[in-house]
């Protein structure tokens, strides 16, 4: 059953547990308490990678729309861009985003639960980062509340500042700076700079994002990350003289 299967017929609430999995039982009809008897820990048994990933980030990409009080249409219209939601299930997926929406405040606690379940796989915590910066900016600007909204995020995913920074980095800043986008101090040896332009290359190319089960629609937000980082590492090559 594919991931819009099991989110029809609520079953993946129960197999994820914690807050997550909560709401989807509340859309499904059944009652907190319930499956919190049913589940155990805050990641609890979760079905894969890629049904956690897109559920998480329906929850968020709905909390951070209501970050600044509005919910725009670009916004929403930028999030179906991304998850091509089959027309049989767009219904459901609206109650889960309905329902999320509801408020901004609790973001923290399913912000939580990714960060632990993809505790090891921090390179699927900053793809969501990059995804949610490219829903707040389609209403033309990214407001404070959805800084600091995505910047919480980043906090519970357990990112440090250097990996938040990178990614801000290309939204945010005006004039580029590929020492902050590859996430290295401007005073690292040549050698620090390249080992960090192979490992970002290494843990941002398709095949490892697909071995981990990353949805397809964040391999393709992977990919734009990927030219950036290869892009600054050619500007660092060229001011510093490196062949």
């Amino acid at each position: 059953m594919s991931v819009w299967g099991k989110l029809l017929a609520g079953t993946f609430g129960f197999a994820l547990g914690g807050p997550i999995g909560a709401l989807l039982g509340v859309i499904a009809g059944h009652s907190v308490d319930k499956i919190r008897k049913q589940t155990s820990g805050i990641d609890g048994n979760v079905q894969s990678p890629q049904e956690v990933i897109t559920v998480g980030i329906i929850i968020l990409a709905a909390k951070l729309s209501k970050a600044d009080g509005q919910v725009t249409t670009e916004e929403v219209n930028a999030f179906k861009e991304k998850f091509k939601i089959p027309p049989n299930f767009q219904s459901d997926v609206g109650k889960i985003f309905n329902e999320a929406k509801k408020s901004s405040e609790d973001y923290h606690q399913y912000a939580q639960q990714l960060g632990m379940i993809f505790r090891g796989q921090p390179q699927v915590l900053e793809q969501i980062i990059n995804l949610l910066f490219f829903i707040a900016e389609a209403d033309g600007e990214i407001s404070r509340p959805e800084i600091l909204f995505i910047e919480g995020c980043a906090k519970y995913f357990g990112l440090n500042k250097n990996q938040y920074d990178s990614i801000q980095t290309i939204w945010l800043d005006k004039q580029i700076n590929p020492y902050k986008i590859l996430g290295v101090e401007k005073e690292a040896t040549d050698e620090e700079i390249r080992k960090k332009w192979i490992l970002l290359s290494k843990e941002l190319h398709p095949d490892q994002l697909r071995a981990q089960g990353v949805p397809q629609e964040l391999i393709i937000k992977s990919e734009d990350r990927l030219s950036e980082i290869n892009q600054a590492y050619d500007k660092i090559k060229s001011l510093r003289k490196i062949n």
